[in-house]
């Protein structure tokens, strides 16, 4: 059987979020990074694949499958050795899990792009302060969410696909925007764990979220 096909870009938190579960679970991925400036993704047959045409979209032997979270629960649960990303009997972890994707798409990747976006293609040169406030809450959402939970990780003491989706866009951020140790102690903590125990975390995570700081720094003017 051939590799899954992963459709991608470097940058992107979704598509990264699909090659560390990959990783994570043995599983070899074709991965095939596209260009969107050239609107590689609204060919005809890239639409007929994915209607929304966005990335990370995976073809799995003629199965397409889109939107990060539902591919990596996809590829957790179809090929994982056991369930410990995604537990399949224990509902209450894996509501938990659930919950924290969502935080990872509604308030992570979500104000994520509400910054880089205007900067990358629509030529703005200032990012609002509200723009950066609404990231330090998200910053003291997820550090109320490691206190309480007390554990290593965000849902019990391993790495689930939790752990996996909001370390993308949170390594993200955190490039452009540091978290201070001294307000988000958890935070710094969390990724600082991460990275010591995320297979390929710096390849993926560290260094693609460099290129991100990189780019949106020559956006802004700033090198």
């Amino acid at each position: 059987m051939a590799p899954i096909v992963l459709y991608s870009t470097r940058r992107t938190p979704a598509g990264r979020a699909v090659e560390l579960t990959a990783k994570m679970i043995g599983l070899e991925l074709d991965v095939q990074y596209i260009d969107l400036a050239k609107k590689e993704h609204l060919t005809p047959e890239f639409v007929k694949m994915n209607p929304m045409h966005t990335v990370p979209t995976v073809n799995d032997n003629g199965v397409p499958l889109y939107d990060s979270h539902a591919i990596i629960i996809y590829l957790a649960t179809k090929y994982g050795k056991d369930d410990a990303l995604y537990p399949l009997k224990d509902l209450v972890k894996q509501a938990n899990i659930n919950a924290l994707l969502h935080f990872e798409s509604g308030v992570l990747f979500a104000r994520l792009r509400w910054i880089l976006e205007p900067v990358f293609y629509w030529g703005q040169t200032e990012v609002p302060q509200e723009k950066i406030d609404s990231v330090l809450k998200a910053y003291e959402l997820l550090e109320a969410t490691l206190t309480t939970g007390g554990t290593d990780y965000l849902v019990g003491g391993t790495i689930t696909l939790a752990d996996i989706s909001v370390s993308t866009s949170l390594s993200t951020l955190n490039a452009l925007f540091p978290a201070d140790a001294t307000k988000f102690p958890a935070v710094v903590a969390y990724l600082q764990r991460l990275e010591q125990t995320l297979p390929n975390y710096k390849e993926i995570n560290t260094d693609r979220a460099n290129e991100a700081l990189q780019l949106y720094n020559q956006k802004l003017g700033k090198v």
